[in-house]
């Protein structure tokens, strides 16, 4: 029991100072696990060894079990953006292919016109006359009769 306990001293030391192996903490938690009688030197590291063993044996089987979920869960997931990209690039392509390229449209004096001569003439005609009049003149007055009335 002597050279047992000098064993075990030399082992927690070790383990204090970060120079253990995982068999050796394997000892040291079979040690206090099965410990009846132990020197008053230990006592206090007694529970430390038993919480640190009882972790490790949760952590054990936990990390096995969740291991294999993870990864699945993570193909599955790749696989569904996936399909998703496939999906939305295959709507955008096919929608866009049934649209027409340009379509235009304006409603002169009341009537809708869809002749692109008409509307781009129509447009250039009202692009000159707001260029051959400032219009400052006119905006501030709009202005000032909406906000100062």
């Amino acid at each position: 029991m002597n050279d047992n306990i000098l064993k075990i001293r030399t082992l927690v030391d070790r383990f204090f100072d970060g120079e253990t192996t995982l068999s050796e903490e394997q000892q040291l938690y079979e040690f206090f696990r099965e410990a009846r009688e132990l020197p008053e030197d230990l006592m206090p590291l007694c529970e430390m060894f038993l919480d640190l063993a009882a972790v490790q044996q949760v952590e054990k089987p936990l990390s096995q079990a969740v291991q294999p979920i993870r990864r699945g869960w993570f193909r599955w997931a790749a696989a569904a953006a996936i399909a998703l990209l496939i999906v939305g690039a295959a709507v955008t392509v096919f929608s866009l292919r049934d649209q027409p390229e340009e379509e235009y449209v304006a409603y002169i004096y009341g009537e809708r016109t869809t002749d692109q001569a008409v509307v781009l003439g129509e447009m250039q005609k009202t692009m000159t006359a707001l260029a051959s009049t400032d219009g400052s003149d006119i905006v501030e007055e709009q202005l000032k009769s909406m906000f100062c009335n």
